[in-house]
């Protein structure tokens, strides 16, 4: 099966940028990326430097003695800064790798002219200092931009066009200029894939974030049940007028302040979560169960009528006081009275909320342990607010 474009350019943006981004150095973060892209750019410009000192050697060496000559020390330097950027010294690294290509372009403008085109690799200091500098070496990229920019227009409009210091017949110029161009151009494209790659990834990164943040406000660590936030939100969905028949219940640990107070938190947390675990199990992927406070639990329990939602939360309640929880060498039977209620469709949810509650005082004041229904007619009886 041959790759889709959008495929192959992927492919080819993630080789490039797997070149650019490997590891240089011990820095990480923004430091350790722009560390390695200088890294890749001396490489290149090393190699650049390197091919174009095997041409003017075998062209004439007589004649551009001088630049060959110049050449050797601005390939010792490529060397010095890959050095540098292997030990983490980003910023000196970043420094050479402005600061000598910059000397060698206008040098080389100086010598040959500029319709050799050797000037048009400053172009990419304007882009290149986004990607080997950091944020924090703000008023490097400035200085570079400015020191690059102003070097391409010295060449292009002070320095002779050609036979500036060393004629060179036309063709041959011509010859430079569109490799040189082809270069500036292969540079440009790597530095806006390696650019495209990074924003990508710091929105990845930043998605991922935000939804690590949305999940964590979303969720009690200690049970990992639902917080109210998202009950509540299905709640309001539920409850209006063109919304899903639903039921609502609400569950309390019968006795849990006296285990607390006998045991410590810790073991009341232990509690906690295994009813967590325990309550996950017993409910349909449709059903909604989250931690209300403390020790109450509230479960919302779509296209379920009274009768189905009362087996439900019976069956909760009996699993619950069937499973005894071992902490620190003691175990505890815990036991849970529950409020139940049909949900309404008044556009808010507080009504179903306060026949839930008081469903589950009643259960309280009728002796714990037990599921008690309060259908919708009985909204207005007296609230049964006392504790047994």
């Amino acid at each position: 099966m041959s790759e889709t474009p959008a495929r192959a350019r992927a492919t080819f943006t993630g080789m490039v940028v797997r070149v650019l981004d490997r590891r240089v150095g011990a820095l990480t973060g923004d430091a350790g990326r722009a560390v390695a892209t200088t890294h890749s750019f001396l490489g290149f410009a090393l190699i650049v430097s390197m091919a174009y000192t095997a041409f003017y050697m075998t062209y004439d060496i007589i004649g551009l003695g001088g630049l060959i000559i110049m050449h050797i020390v601005w390939i010792a330097a490529y060397v010095g800064g890959l050095l540098l950027a292997r030990l983490g010294r980003h910023l000196a690294a970043a420094l050479i790798a402005f600061a000598v290509p910059t000397a060698q372009l206008v040098t080389a403008t100086a010598y040959l002219g500029w319709e050799a085109g050797t000037h048009l690799y400053l172009l990419t200091g304007g882009q290149l200092v986004y990607i080997t500098l950091t944020e924090r070496q703000k008023v490097w990229r400035w200085i570079w931009v400015t020191v690059t920019l102003a070097a391409f227009l010295v060449c292009q409009f002070i320095l002779p066009s050609d036979g500036a210091l060393y004629s060179m017949p036309p063709v041959l110029l011509q010859t430079l200029f569109s490799i040189n161009a082809v270069l500036t151009a292969f540079i440009l494209f790597m530095g806006a894939a390696l650019s495209h790659y990074r924003v990508e990834q710091a929105r990845a990164v930043a998605a991922e974030a935000a939804e690590r943040a949305e999940r964590i406000a979303n969720t009690d660590l200690l049970t990992g049940l639902a917080t109210r936030r998202p009950v509540l939100d299905r709640l309001v969905e539920l409850s209006s007028p063109d919304g899903d028949d639903y039921c609502l219940a609400i569950a309390d640990l019968d006795h849990f302040k006296a285990l607390n107070d006998e045991y410590g938190h810790g073991c009341g947390d232990r509690v906690l979560a295994e009813v967590g675990d325990l309550l996950r199990a017993q409910l349909r992927l449709t059903d909604s169960v989250g931690r209300w406070g403390g020790e109450e639990f509230i479960f919302v329990l779509p296209g379920s009528s009274s009768a189905d939602a009362a087996a439900t939360m019976d069956r909760i309640r009996e699993s619950i006081a069937e499973a005894p929880i071992a902490c620190d060498g003691h175990t505890h039977s815990v036991k849970a009275s529950i409020g139940l209620t049909q949900g309404d469709h008044s556009g808010a949810a507080h009504a179903a909320l306060r026949r839930a509650d008081d469903a589950l005082y009643e259960a309280k004041k009728k002796g714990r342990n037990q599921v008690v229904v309060r259908e919708p007619s009985s909204a207005a009886e007296a609230r049964m607010r006392d504790e047994a």
